[in-house]
């Protein structure tokens, strides 16, 4: 075991940190995140408020991501030539502040709002994955390219095919970026840049999202966002199948 992927368990471990409101585990829901081959096999909880977000809703992240090759100083999610690049997935937890008292992703008459719902995922993805690792605002790229809404026992669902920015960067190109991020995602490799690739490069993603309220207020989602690739979307539908049985009851 290399000790970058000993630092990340640890790191991912160790959360969420002391202080942070983690109002999912509070109410008692359950966010499970299954463990598939390849993945890093340790689970992370990130507490945002709304202050922070300068959104109206509080967020739980919780989520796994790529494993660290042997010898690697790096998660495959900074691999280009993995079906890992630019993976995480897990679930989101979001306590809501919208005037008219509803959850997130729903309206005053229960109906989906998937506009809603992606406003987390361009968050997560522009400002606190990409962001965090020093993305420069003209960089921050998610945009969606087709939704395929559906339904799935109680729970509401989405097919998004989506443009997001790329973690992978030059450490020189970071501006201001979080330290503590390489603790769990470890150091970009340099030479996964070559061939012409930019910084923080737009890559097209596919995946799925879940989601329904849970309490007052309270919105809970899973889901993963994987390479719009033969082998990202065979990767999906092994962590979707993964997935399904934990929350579809």
């Amino acid at each position: 075991m290399g000790l970058q992927r000993e630092l990340a368990l640890l790191a991912m471990r160790g959360t969420p940190l002391p202080g942070r409101d983690d109002f999912l585990t509070h109410a008692g829901v359950a966010t499970p995140v299954p463990t598939v081959p390849g993945s890093l096999g340790e689970v992370a909880r990130e507490c945002f408020d709304a202050f922070t977000l300068k959104h109206p809703f509080d967020l739980v992240v919780v989520f796994t991501l790529g494993d660290f090759p042997a010898g690697a100083a790096c998660s495959s999610y900074f691999d280009p030539e993995s079906p890992w690049y630019n993976v995480f997935y897990g679930a989101y937890g979001i306590r809501s502040y919208k005037a008219d008292g509803s959850a997130w992703g729903f309206t005053t008459q229960g109906y989906p709002d998937i506009n809603e719902m992606l406003q987390v995922v361009r968050l997560d993805y522009d400002y606190l994955t990409a962001g965090e690792m020093g993305c420069p605002p003209a960089r921050m790229c998610f945009r969606t390219l087709s939704v395929e809404l559906g339904r799935e026992g109680d729970w509401h669902t989405a097919d998004v095919t989506c443009v997001v920015p790329s973690g992978l960067h030059r450490l020189a190109e970071a501006q201001a970026p979080d330290l503590t991020y390489y603790t769990v995602f470890g150091l970009p490799d340099a030479r996964h840049l070559d061939a012409g690739r930019s910084s923080y490069e737009p890559v097209r993603m596919r995946g799925h999202l879940a989601w329904k309220p849970v309490g007052e207020r309270l919105t809970l989602a899973w889901g993963g966002l994987f390479p719009d690739t033969p082998e990202g979307q065979s990767l999906r539908l092994r962590v979707r199948a993964a997935q399904v049985p934990l929350y579809v009851r």
